[in-house]
């Protein structure tokens, strides 16, 4: 299987002047969801696809939940989620509080079989340019 891809043409945001470029950027892709992958787990093991899916509806949960009481969630080889923040400089240490906090976001590191895989990916040029 290939990952798609497709052609865009942007401005070098360091230099607005210079001439666009093309790129390759990711085509947009079809999703798996919760409900598919309980099926598919379920395929390849002894449980049904609703106890997988139950599974999976847990996982997810208590990911949030771990990650709202400022835990890492480590999963295996598919890697890590964290919080990190982004907040505004001050100019002692001392005024920095939650006021400088602008904005949460989750950081995902990719595990060992995740960074394998981006190794050896194959890619096709999508048909459809417009998207």
């Amino acid at each position: 299987m290939s990952i798609k891809f497709k052609t865009v043409q942007m401005v070098n945001p360091q230099d607005i002047t210079a001439p666009r470029k093309f790129y390759a950027k990711a085509a947009k892709a079809s999703i798996t969801d919760l409900d598919e992958l309980a099926e598919l787990v379920a395929f390849n093991s002894s449980m049904s696809k609703t106890d997988c899916f139950a599974v999976l509806m847990g996982l997810e949960t208590f990911v949030v939940r771990e990650l709202e009481h400022g835990r890492n969630v480590r999963l295996g080889q598919l890697g890590t989620y964290k919080i990190g923040l982004q907040s505004e400089g001050r100019d002692t240490e001392e005024e920095v509080d939650f006021t400088a906090i602008k904005k949460a976001k989750i950081n995902f590191t990719p595990g060992v079989g995740i960074r394998k895989m981006l190794k050896h990916l194959e890619y096709k040029k999508a048909q459809n340019q417009s998207a």
